[in-house]
Parts: C-alpha cells; sequence; structure tokens
C-alpha cells in the first residue's frame, strides 16, 4: 500500500515537470530560433506480483514502480519563417546551424538576429561573435550581403562565408540558454553544411500553442489522478491502521 503512494507521488513529480516544460515553451513562443522541448521520463522496473498459497506461488501480473523525468529533448522541426526586411536578420532554410564564438567555446545556433558591434564585428544578440570559415566576420561601416549559399559580400565582394555546420545526431546536443548549443561526443563529428539562407528574415520558434495548451491540460489531468491515488491510498491505509489492526 505505501508502495503504491511511492509509485502515484512519482507520478506527481514528473506531471510537475512536465509542466515547468511546457510553461517554457510557451513563455519562449516569440523566441527567434527556439527549439521545442519535451521531457524524457523513464519509468522505474516493473515487478512481479505473486499469490501465495499453501506452499504455492501463482503469478497474478505487474506492478509499475512509478517514474522519474531523465532529462529533456529539442524538437529540431523547422519553425515558422519570419520576414522583417532587415538586412543582419538572416533565417536558415532546412538544416544546419550558425557558428558564433562564446567565452566558454564555440556553439551553435539557429537564431540568425545578428548585428554590428561597437567595432564593427557580427554579433547575436548576446554579443557573440558570428564566424565565417575564415574566422569571425568583420563588417565594420560598410554594407553587408549574404547570399543563398552563405558567402559574405562587403560593399559587393566577396569576403568570407558563413560557417554553417551540421550533426550525424542532433540529440547530442547540449541546450544552453535559449537557443545556443553545445557539441558534445554523442553529436558525432561535426561537418560543414551547405545550407540555404534568407536575408531579411528570421526563424521564430518551433512552438505551436494550441497543441501546448492540450498538452498542458492532459498533463493537469494525470497529476490530478496520481493525486485522487495517493489520498485514496492514505485513506485505506488509516483504515487499516485505525480499524483493522484495532480489532
Amino acid at each position: 500500500m505505501i508502495r503504491g503512494i511511492y509509485t502515484a507521488t512519482s507520478g506527481m513529480l514528473v506531471q510537475g515537470v512536465n509542466t515547468d516544460v511546457i510553461a517554457n515553451n510557451l513563455a519562449n513562443i516569440d523566441t527567434v530560433g527556439y527549439h521545442r522541448q519535451t521531457a524524457h521520463v523513464r519509468s522505474f522496473p516493473e515487478m512481479l506480483l505473486q499469490r501465495e498459497y499453501k506452499d504455492e506461488r501463482q503469478p497474478i501480473g505487474r506492478l509499475g514502480t512509478g517514474a522519474v523525468v531523465d532529462g529533456s529533448h529539442s524538437s529540431f522541426l523547422p519553425g515558422r519563417i519570419h520576414s522583417t526586411g532587415n538586412s543582419l536578420d538572416f533565417a536558415l532554410i532546412g538544416p544546419g546551424f550558425f557558428s558564433v564564438d562564446t567565452p566558454e567555446g564555440p556553439r551553435y545556433t539557429r537564431d540568425g538576429q545578428f548585428t554590428l558591434n561597437g567595432t564593427g564585428w557580427l554579433v547575436t544578440a548576446d554579443g557573440h561573435r558570428v564566424r565565417g570559415e575564415n574566422g569571425p566576420i568583420f563588417v565594420g561601416n560598410d554594407d553587408i550581403t549574404i547570399r543563398a549559399d552563405g558567402f559574405v559580400m562587403i560593399d559587393g565582394e566577396i569576403q568570407d562565408r558563413l560557417l554553417l555546420v551540421e550533426f550525424p545526431d542532433r540529440g547530442g546536443l547540449l541546450k544552453q540558454g535559449a537557443n545556443l548549443y553545445e557539441a558534445t561526443e554523442a553529436t558525432g563529428p561535426i561537418f560543414r553544411f551547405n545550407a540555404t539562407i534568407k536575408q531579411g528574415a528570421l526563424e521564430m520558434a518551433n512552438v505551436n500553442v494550441i497543441r501546448e495548451m492540450v498538452n498542458l491540460i492532459e498533463v493537469q489531468r494525470s497529476y490530478e489522478a496520481n493525486q485522487k491515488l495517493v489520498q485514496a491510498y492514505d485513506d485505506t491505509l488509516g483504515k487499516a491502521v485505525n480499524e483493522i489492526a484495532g480489532r
């Protein structure tokens, strides 16, 4: 009986985490390059129940022992392309990631909302320098155009090409912040990728509000069901202690 309380309680904890993940998805609906997150739930091992009578055992079924959240995963489905008309906004069409330099090392993103810092370098909204195949891209006070094939043109002349990459296994990417990713051993070797770029546009978050609201309702109902189970087990345990044991 107490084991049943533990099992139902673990279900409540899982749905609590799911609620936080869905709330974070909804909060980032307007975040450029954001990828929808889902919690990865792992179940504990099941137990075989047996009935014993006169030295004989008869299996009567299996009992689940609960679940736990074991990290989260990003959905890399493409988001909606939003035209901005800003010459420093770039959207990736199809697979691929931009490469940027951070104090912690190279990171990768789908967020193409770039700008120029005070010294003329092309940077992200957080100030990280955007990398080309020859290193960080310097623009200065000149006009910049990035072709669909990634070549960077400064005042009409090709200066560099955006360093666009892809990974054998995106599932191995480690999420950092709202839209940065770190490569790990699980991603496999990074390779350059000839992605298509659209200047004057941004890829928005791939979050569907209706879908997230439906998921939120399902999570809340599951939480309430587990909550009722805990209450039922508690009531039964109370009767067992106060009534049966008192006879």
